[in-house]
C-alpha cells in the first residue's frame, strides 16, 4: 500500500499524463479535419494542418518519455 505522499505524487503524474494524452489526441484529430477540409482550398489550411501534426508529434514523444518514467517509478513503489 502506498503512503499518502506517494499517492499524491502518483495523482499529479497521472493528471499530467492524462492532459498530455488529451492534447495529443486533440491535435491529431484537428490536424486530420483541417487537412481534409481546408488544405485542398489553399496553403493556409495545409500550413495549419502540418503545424498541428508537428505539435501532436512533439507531445507524443514527450508523453511517451513521461509515461515510461512514471511506469518505472510506479514499479519501484512498495
Amino acid at each position: 500500500m502506498m503512503d499518502e505522499a506517494t499517492k499524491q505524487a502518483f495523482k499529479g503524474r497521472f493528471v499530467m499524463l492524462t492532459v498530455m494524452l488529451n492534447i495529443v489526441i486533440l491535435c491529431f484529430a484537428m490536424a486530420a479535419f483541417v487537412l481534409l477540409r481546408f488544405a485542398p482550398e489553399g496553403t493556409p489550411g495545409l500550413v495549419i494542418g502540418v503545424i498541428l501534426l508537428a505539435i501532436g508529434a512533439a507531445f507524443s514523444v514527450s508523453f511517451w518519455k513521461r509515461y515510461t518514467l512514471t511506469k518505472a517509478w510506479l514499479h519501484e513503489q512498495p
